[in-house]
């Protein structure tokens, strides 16, 4: 990298840590790999030939980047409790790792698409773009409070459309 790349580099990626790390600790659950996962991103990003000065919105590209290292962590942590869990190889329990995580992907996009459209839009406002419940509030014209409580709820929904879904 050139010196003017790593100068874009921290000035442009660097800043947006504490939004990659709340991303990645809303999604994994866990401080240590959500640590792991923005360290994973920032290689990723340091190790791409050229950073791509026209990238817009960097904050939105790097989150869907961190998006995928973070969901691909949880694919393989089910997939390697699977293991555990299946006995000897070649047994059918194993080849259903992978496609019990595409059926909970799946479930979370049906569990979204299920909120209303007021609590979803603010739910990826919060977690998707990691806005502050102030900017939101600015952004919606909605109080801080309603904004907190219209997030908690969606939460709810979700935790509780994902429970229903399980079994």
């Amino acid at each position: 990298m050139t010196m003017d790349t790593a100068a874009l580099f921290k000035n442009t990626w660097l800043p947006l840590e504490s939004t990659f790390y709340k991303v990645a600790l809303y999604i994994l659950e866990d401080e240590a790999d959500a640590r792991d996962a923005v360290q994973d991103l920032y290689v990723k990003l340091w190790n791409r030939k050229e950073i791509d000065r026209n990238i817009l919105n960097p904050k939105a590209f790097g989150i869907t980047i961190l998006k995928n290292i973070c969901l691909d962590r949880l694919r393989k942590a089910r997939s390697t409790s699977t293991l555990d869990e299946a006995g000897p190889a070649g047994s059918p329990e194993e080849t259903d790792g992978p496609v019990i995580g595409k059926e909970t992907l799946e479930k979370v996009g049906a569990a979204l698409g299920s909120l209303p459209e007021k609590m979803r839009e603010l739910l990826e406002m919060r977690v998707f773009r990691g806005m502050p419940y102030w900017k939101i509030s600015r952004e919606t014209g909605m109080s801080e409070v309603n904004v907190r409580v219209h997030i908690s709820k969606a939460r709810k929904l979700l935790r509780k459309y994902m429970e229903n879904e399980r079994y």
